[in-house]
């Protein structure tokens, strides 16, 4: 469940799109690409959410 809200929630997002899931690896699509670094991207797109989700499930 909480993954499913983490992809909905990046592809709310203006500009990102998840494309895949494989295991733990989110596929996204990403216009306005700020860096090519996958751990900033990682950072700039994902953090926000997974700090609100581990708040919510654990």
């Amino acid at each position: 469940m909480a993954r499913m809200i983490l992809t909905n929630s990046i592809t709310l997002t203006s500009g990102t799109l998840t494309v895949d899931i494989e295991d733990d690896i989110l596929y996204i699509h990403w216009i306005n690409v700020e860096s090519e670094d996958i751990d900033i991207a990682t950072e700039k797109i994902v953090k926000k959410f997974e700090k609100i989700l581990v708040k919510i499930y654990g």
